[in-house]
């Protein structure tokens, strides 16, 4: 028996055929979904059993260039994914709703692939300190509001990350128009790395998120994600070590979203 299954194996790299099975690093990750999003049930690349471990929740792997006051409808960006660690690295990404309907529409770039119709993977593992692919993601209509990116990303055999990157809709009107949010305060600006205090007036019960975005519209940190009443707003956040430069105050209030300028100085 070991014979004949070293003979088959013979034959099988002679002819050029390939076993999947001895496949270490696939060309890319399953079609079924494994971004880690409620529509992927949850699922990752850990799960296959092709990586081993939990999948770890982080931010900063995926990017873009859309402004940050939120995408324009209709129009195409640059989605990029960045993935460090030793050993050989992949990704699988994808934006969707939270039934998993695919939000807009994506085209693949140099090194990945559109697989499954709605995600977009790695052809190739990359072994580098750091790899980058970026494709291209084509907004959805007017109204549609805020789309959410989720992403699972292989840095090596025992490490899976997974990221959800969220994206709002340009206000017709301007970055600050808005329905839900009024008094908005904010200070020390400019910042010299230290508390955050903000207050603003709720006019309605809603979703809160706040986050700190750099001038590429990526995501810094997100201060604060919960529901509140309806009323007052006050928090104080501890703002992380930045360099100097100008940054952004991004607060979304259900599909209400308002951006302010922070300035960072030593």
């Amino acid at each position: 028996m070991k014979r004949k299954t070293l003979l088959i194996l013979f034959i099988s790299s002679f002819m050029g055929i390939t076993i999947p099975t001895l496949k270490s690093y696939p060309d890319g990750a399953p079609s079924d979904g494994r971004t880690g999003s409620p529509g992927d049930g949850g699922k990752t690349c850990a799960t296959s059993g092709c990586h081993s471990g939990t999948a770890q929740s982080v931010t900063g792997i995926l990017s873009s260039n859309i402004p940050v006051e939120g995408y324009t409808p209709g129009s195409t960006y640059t989605i990029t994914v960045t993935v460090d660690q030793s050993g050989n690295k992949g990704f699988i990404v994808s934006p969707q709703k939270t039934d998993g309907a695919l939000v807009g529409s994506l085209t693949a770039g140099t090194g990945n692939q559109r697989v499954g119709g709605k995600y977009i993977t790695h052809t190739q593992p990359i072994s580098n300190a750091s790899a980058t692919w970026s494709f291209t993601w084509t907004a959805p209509a007017a109204g549609t509001g805020s789309v959410d990116f989720y992403g699972a990303f292989a840095n090596n055999r025992t490490l899976v990350r997974k990221s959800k990157y969220t994206v709002s809709e340009k206000i017709a009107n301007g970055i600050n128009s808005n329905e839900s949010i009024t008094s908005l305060k904010m200070f020390p600006n400019p910042s010299v790395n230290q508390d955050l205090s903000l207050s603003f007036e709720m006019k309605k019960v809603g979703k809160v998120q706040i986050e700190l975005i750099d001038i590429t519209g990526k995501s810094v940190v997100e201060l604060y994600n919960g529901v509140n009443a309806a009323g007052t707003f006050t928090e104080k956040f501890k703002i992380p070590t930045l360099n100097n430069g100008l940054f952004f105050l991004r607060i979304q209030v259900a599909e209400d979203v308002l951006t302010r300028k922070l300035l960072v100085q030593q």
